[in-house]
């Protein structure tokens, strides 16, 4: 078997020998000149880039992606020795293809079993650097080797050589040896050594690998291979040879550039990659034209970090927060703060799933009232009640409530009443218009009613969910790219955002009504500024997932707070409408204070203090722990009615109870029988 396996590697050796030197042969013979047309090189001149360069929504620089330059006309002589010594030893006397390296390499991988050495020229690895990817496949490795030929036809062997030598990446984000020079060195690359030449030469090979930064006895492995080669050729004496190997290296600590909004820059990196490749967004001389808005992104940080301070004093320990904000009328995502410090958290939770509690339930009931099966004066029971083995505890008002009460008050049974009567497959279709993409088969059940899901609801699609009621039914799909220009002013991308309508204007403004009372005078009081808006709180059981998704006609904003790793959030008044409202209260004040906005109060509207007292309490509905027996506990609201705002201004606050339960539990699958709790 073994010999069969040699065997096999001896012959597919022997093909892709036969197949380049085929294709070598022809190029050097016949087809160099119709190559540089064929390519499109005819027309390209080389020009270093610099960094890919974001912009705000205002045109104004935001920050770069990509390698860092510093472009050299020429190097020093002894370096461009070492690297042809080392890199490619005939590139003086090939034309963009070595047929015999490549013969010679092919014969050590096959002896070896495996891929031991590499065969490209310096002019192919500037090929590849400059037009294309890094995979690994013969279609790759053809277009390398026609594009060499064509590079070799149009420019001379000094020419490519500066080239390579600008162009190729040394690690540490650097493109080409004058920016390593001064990375690794704080030197100008005329100002090098010969032992601190033969190092940067010899991270060529792997920069990532032979990284001082973290594997420097293989960085002096590789500079002694370097210099050894550098004695065989006639470039170095044994003598000095050995006194460079013996040389210190005195390289400079790393001090990554920091990067303007970390957690959107990553995001944004992440949908940059997906459209045009990495290759092309770090090679640079892109420039991408996004739609987040400098003043709410600054303003959102802030508030983020404020409240991050203030849960701390009170003892409260969410350790992590999340805003996004999305304009309803188009998509765009303005503001995007992923967590409190990126440095000690990189988990972007502005883009991760978690457990909805009560956010969820505007979304439902705006369907029911889609399908003409309710309106917001239709009666609901809410009493405790079994739902063909799915048992909901009331938690707060009366026994029969109205739509609008259930909602802004967050009435479990109520809204159970509601999403049984819906039907859960109507509800998770409508779910699907909204945006959520993270629904599961285990989903299909009346625990979904109170937010009770396999993977949850990222605060992203909440915002954009929520978009709907500011928008008269419609949403259009999110989005932060713009457009994406090449140096030249040629648009290489554009966004299209999809819109859809979700719900009718009719449903949209009734659900926008209510979402406005729960403001007024419902659990979202401590959300309450200037402008007319409407909002939801959430709370999952025991407070691992705390909500606030609250929106004007033209910003909607989601926030989330917790922790991370899902662990369970302690402290006193640990609900969504007391740790998240004032981040999006304090949020927006920011905004409309600094004319931000171009929403203005209504006449008739009388401008509020910020509502410092307690807030109403609310809802906690399960969360995505472990289940246990019983049935869910969802807190204990007080019995409460729609009350007028007093004559100071601010609304009277529901009277409070006692805590929740401690005890995370899980509501039950709709169908099966007595109240035992389903694992979501």
């Amino acid at each position: 078997m073994r010999m069969l396996s040699k065997l096999g590697l001896l012959l597919a050796g022997f093909l892709m020998f036969a197949l380049f030197f085929a294709i070598g042969a022809s190029i050097t013979e016949t087809t160099p000149k119709i190559l540089v047309y064929a390519t499109g090189l005819y027309n390209w001149n080389y020009e270093p880039q610099d960094q890919t360069v974001v912009y705000y929504s205002d045109g104004q620089e935001m920050d770069r992606i990509g390698n860092k330059r510093i472009y050299s006309e020429d190097y020093p002589q002894f370096l461009k020795d070492a690297v042809v010594a080392v890199e490619d030893k005939r590139f003086y006397q090939h034309s963009g293809l070595d047929t015999k390296g490549i013969g010679r390499a092919i014969w050590i991988n096959i002896k070896a079993g495996r891929k031991a050495e590499g065969a490209s020229t310096i002019t192919q690895q500037l090929a590849r650097t400059l037009f294309l990817t890094q995979e690994k496949t013969y279609t790759r490795k053809i277009k390398e080797i026609f594009l060499a030929t064509a590079i070799e036809e149009k420019f001379g062997k000094d020419a490519i050589l500066n080239m390579y030598l600008n162009e190729i990446y040394m690690g540490r984000g650097c493109s080409g040896v004058a920016c390593a020079a001064k990375s690794y060195f704080g030197k100008d690359v005329y100002d090098l050594n010969k032992a601190e030449m033969t190092m940067l030469v010899g991270i060529i090979a792997a920069p990532e690998y032979y990284s001082p930064d973290r594997n420097m006895e293989a960085v002096k492995e590789r500079q002694s291979v370097v210099v050894d080669v550098l004695v065989e050729q006639g470039l170095l004496s044994s003598e000095e040879g050995e006194s460079i190997k013996n040389q210190r290296l005195s390289i400079r600590s790393y001090e990554p550039s920091q990067t303007n909004h970390p957690y959107y820059m990553a995001y944004l990196t992440q949908k940059l990659e997906e459209i045009v490749g990495a290759q092309r967004l770090y090679h640079g001389g892109l420039r991408i034209y996004t739609t987040l808005d400098s003043h709410m992104q600054d303003a959102a940080e802030r508030a983020v970090k404020n409240q991050a301070r203030s849960l701390a004093y009170q003892g409260i320990t969410a350790h992590d927060i999340a805003l996004v904000s999305i304009d309803p009328g188009s998509g765009g995502i303005k503001a995007m703060v992923g967590g409190v410090d990126f440095n000690k958290n990189q988990i972007n939770m502005a883009v991760k799933p978690r457990q909805p509690g009560s956010t969820i339930k505007p979304l439902y009931y705006a369907a029911a009232m889609d399908e003409d099966l309710i309106a917001s004066d239709t009666v609901l029971s809410n009493k405790t009640r079994n739902f063909n083995g799915y048992t909901v505890k009331k938690n707060g008002g009366s026994d029969r409530v109205t739509v609008r009460d259930a909602l802004v008050y967050s009435l479990n049974v109520a809204s159970v009443e509601v999403l049984n009567e819906l039907g859960v497959d109507t509800a998770m279709s409508y779910l699907e218009k909204y945006g959520v993409t993270t629904l599961d088969k285990q989903d299909n059940n009346l625990a979904l009613g109170l937010g009770g899901m396999t993977n949850g609801i990222s605060p992203i699609q909440l915002a954009s969910a929520y978009s709907v009621f500011a928008n008269e039914g419609k949403r259009y799909e999110y989005y932060t790219i713009d457009r994406i220009q090449d140096v030249t002013g040629d648009v290489l991308y554009t966004s299209e955002p999809s819109l859809e309508r979700v719900i009718s204007t009719n449903s949209a403004q009734m659900i926008d009504d209510i979402l406005k009372d729960v403001v007024k005078y419902g659990t979202g009081t401590r959300a309450r500024i200037a402008l007319s808006s409407g909002g939801k709180t959430g709370t999952t059981d025991d407070s691992y997932n705390l909500w606030y998704v609250g929106y004007t006609s033209e910003l909607v904003t989601a926030i989330w707070a917790g922790n991370s790793d899902n662990s369970m959030v302690k402290g006193n008044s640990t609900y969504g409408g007391n740790v998240c409202a004032p981040v999006w209260r304090n949020y927006m004040n920011s905004l409309y204070y600094n004319d931000v906005l171009g929403e203005k109060p209504a006449s008739n509207q009388v401008e509020e203090a910020p509502v410092e007292t307690q807030p109403a309490e609310e809802e906690q509905t399960p969360s995505d722990q472990t289940p246990e027996q019983g049935t869910p506990s969802e807190g204990t609201n007080p019995e409460q009615t729609p009350v007028e705002p007093g004559n100071s201004g601010q609304p009277e606050q529901p009277n409070q109870t006692e805590q929740p339960s401690e005890t995370p539990v899980q509501p039950q699958a709709q169908g099966e029988g007595g109240t035992a709790d389903i694992q979501l």
